[in-house]
Formats: structure tokens, C-alpha cells, sequence
């Protein structure tokens, strides 16, 4: 996998300057990103299920940092189905029943929704590295693990990312 990285000003922030720096990564380098990894590489022969394997007490600790996405409108955007309550950190509130395009400016959202389209379509993990900044401040320093799951009805390919915070 080709390391792909992409700054962007975020157009959301009213006062500016706040940037976001997204890097496709080839593995994730977060310590407790192994925990989760080993939690999908084990995964039943028919993939991780949502309310079969997931919630898991396998990654109870990690729970709070999932997000589970649906791809929506033939999978131009992805709709927030469950968001823990660590990702409040990130976003600063509730993020359940958002969409992708709601959460992000137009300049990254395209890059994040192929990293999650991306592990739905080819059934493999991705990864990437997400940094905020405000010119030399670094404000929030997190990492992504994306992972295929399949919805309840066991055919609906959905997507699980889990958070891991840096800082």
C-alpha cells in the first residue's frame, strides 16, 4: 500500500488557521492498534458481524473509540450508525446519524471516505494518521484503523473504525 498524505485548512472553523493533516498509512503504529487488528485478523470465516462479534469483549477496553459507518447514497457518503463516547473528543459532541460530508469540509472528505470505501470494497484493513493543528500548535494527534463488518442482516458491508488517541 502506497503512503498517501494530504493536508487540508479546515473550512469548518470559524477562526481559521486550524489545519488537518490525513496519511494513508501502510500499518498503524499506535500502541494499542495491535489489540484491535488481532480482534479482526481472527474474525470468523464470515466476517465480523454487528451484533454477533461486535461489541466484543475481546476489545471492551476499545469500544468507546469504534465507529461504524454505512455507506449511503450508492456510496458517495457514509452515514454515523453507533459512535463511542471517546470519539466526543475529536468531534466535541455526538456524532451518531451524522454523515461523512456533514463531519468533514469538501477538501478531506473525499480522502476519507476512500479510506473507509476502500475497506469495504477490497475486505481488508486500512490505515491512516490524522493530525489537527493550529500552525505549530498540534491539537489533537490520532490514528485509524478501518475495518470491514458486515451489518445485521449479514449480507450489508459496512465499516468499523476504531480511534486511538496520540495526545
Amino acid at each position: 500500500m502506497s503512503t498517501d498524505k494530504n493536508l487540508f485548512e479546515d473550512a469548518n472553523n470559524e477562526r481559521g488557521g486550524i489545519c488537518t493533516e490525513y496519511e494513508v498509512l501502510a500499518a498503524p503504529t499506535h500502541p494499542d492498534a495491535a489489540k484491535a487488528l488481532a480482534f479482526w485478523q481472527a474474525r470468523p470465516a464470515d466476517g465480523i458481524l454487528i451484533g454477533r462479534d461486535l461489541p466484543s469483549r475481546a476489545i471492551a477496553s476499545l469500544l468507546s473509540h469504534v465507529i461504524v459507518h454505512e455507506p449511503i447514497n450508492g456510496g458517495n457518503d457514509l452515514k454515523v450508525r453507533l459512535a463511542g463516547t471517546a470519539v466526543r473528543r475529536r468531534f466535541g459532541r455526538d456524532i451518531t446519524g451524522s454523515t461523512l460530508s456533514e463531519l468533514f469540509p469538501a477538501t478531506s472528505f473525499p480522502y476519507r471516505l476512500r479510506s473507509v470505501m476502500s475497506a469495504i470494497e477490497t475486505g481488508e484493513p486500512q490505515f491512516a494518521d490524522c493530525q489537527l493543528s493550529n500552525g505549530n500548535l498540534d491539537l489533537l494527534h490520532s490514528q485509524l484503523l478501518i475495518m470491514p463488518v458486515l451489518a445485521a442482516d449479514r449480507v450489508t458491508k459496512w465499516a468499523m473504525t476504531v480511534v486511538f488517541f496520540f495526545n
